[in-house]
């Protein structure tokens, strides 16, 4: 039996302004997914570190500089026949300088997040803040791109 397999990397950033508790949303255009609300995040590179990937992705999608991001836990989807996967880092932020900027992946501003919903935001969002709030480690899904569950136990 083997113990490897194709892994593709990707990376979330709640990014947060301490000052008004509001987090930075992203309404992603072109996506293979529900659209609405997300956060800023996209693929790690090879060689690249899972963290530097994060704060390299914020910059280009919000030109915002994170002085440092801490992880919060992980997203997982399977193929089909589950020999690949694509692994989600989760990661917030709130040490930051610059003025935001959307950018090709389309607009971003800041937004209460008591205002995120399952109708405005994308596809497995509210699952997702259940890793971001630390009430649970991990989520997962046994379809590419599809819908989240909780897996494994709570951080509570």
């Amino acid at each position: 039996m083997t113990r490897t397999q194709p892994v593709e990397l990707v990376t979330m950033v709640m990014v947060t302004d301490p000052a008004t508790g509001r987090v930075l949303v992203e309404d992603k255009v072109n996506v293979p997914w529900k659209a609405g609300h997300s956060f800023p995040g996209g693929h790690v590179e090879v060689g690249e570190s899972c963290a530097a990937a994060a704060i390299r992705e914020v910059f280009e999608e919000t030109g915002l500089s994170l002085k440092e991001v801490t992880f919060c836990g992980t997203c997982e989807w399977f193929s089909a026949d589950r020999s690949r996967r694509k692994l989600g880092l989760l990661y917030r932020g709130d040490r930051f300088t610059g003025e935001i900027r959307a950018s090709d992946e389309g607009p971003i501003y800041w937004l209460d997040p008591a205002t995120l919903t399952v109708a405005n935001s994308a596809e497995g969002l509210m699952t997702l803040l259940k890793v971001f709030r630390h009430e649970t480690a991990a989520v997962v899904s046994d379809a590419w791109n599809g819908p989240l569950r909780i897996d494994g136990g709570s951080m509570a």
